[in-house]
């Protein structure tokens, strides 16, 4: 039996990369960026936030079942300009294209900066050091309009699942590094997710018997303040690793 085909938006960008080298043995993957400098075989340019290309490279890969969407402005600081275009109008873009070809499954790369202002206000935004164990029950609190447009493709996530039937599983990914070490910044002792965790909890969002889902991504750090409660009873995530053994 032939793997499933999965498309990762963002395939280029750090997540894009880890994900690409561990789900490879699993999937046929293809990727999307815009950032693509010269032709990779299954690695398409686009720019997601432009309907007409982004629906050319979905009709480019007959069958496709999954999508992990990845891609848009990373910046927590971005302005709302550049929000609105890459992850508002380009998350709509994606699960637009989703839809109309069948997709079994979209997974959002959410954040946690959907609720990134219960960890203090401005002028201490981030520096309240034993938040209050925020769960995707309590309401959304976005920290500028990065988390703003996290919260939107949430919505709009939802929107498709409930109008449509296109299953989603947001995840409000915490802190994802190149290195893969939580030691150089106090917050990652809190919000880090090691790259073997991202892994187990994207597999398990991808495959799991949910519909519509909203997790946490982190580790299961001995000072995090996300609940991962719902996770761990719905996919069975099991993270295996803790910042507070690094420090």
């Amino acid at each position: 039996m032939n793997p499933s085909k999965l498309l990762i938006t963002g395939s280029c960008g750090l997540i894009g990369r880890i994900l690409w080298r561990d789900l490879a043995n699993a999937f046929d993957l293809y990727g999307v960026d815009i950032c693509l400098t010269e032709p990779v075989d299954h690695i398409f340019l686009a720019d997601i936030s432009n309907f007409e290309q982004v629906e050319a490279v979905f009709a480019r890969i007959p069958e496709l079942a999954y999508v992990i969407h990845l891609a848009g402005d990373p910046r927590v600081d971005a302005d709302w300009q550049s929000v609105l275009v890459n992850n508002i109008v380009g998350t709509r873009n994606i699960f637009e294209a989703a839809k109309a070809h069948g997709i079994k499954r979209v997974v959002f790369a959410s954040s946690n900066h959907v609720t990134g202002a219960c960890e203090g206000i401005p002028p201490s935004l981030h520096t309240q050091l034993e938040p209050t164990l925020i769960s995707v029950q309590d309401p959304i609190r976005p920290d500028g309009y990065y988390g703003v447009s996290k919260a939107a493709g949430e919505a709009i996530a939802r929107m498709y699942y409930e109008l449509y039937g296109l299953e989603s599983v947001c995840l409000r990914i915490g802190s994802v590094l190149k290195d893969d070490d939580p030691t150089g910044n106090a917050r990652h002792h809190s919000t880090w997710l090691s790259q073997r965790d991202l892994l187990q909890l994207v597999k398990k969002s991808l495959l799991a018997e949910v519909k519509f889902a909203i997790y946490y991504g982190v580790s299961n750090n001995r000072k995090r303040f996300w609940d991962i409660s719902n996770a761990v009873t719905e996919i069975e995530y099991q993270p295996e690793d803790d910042a507070s053994i690094h420090l």
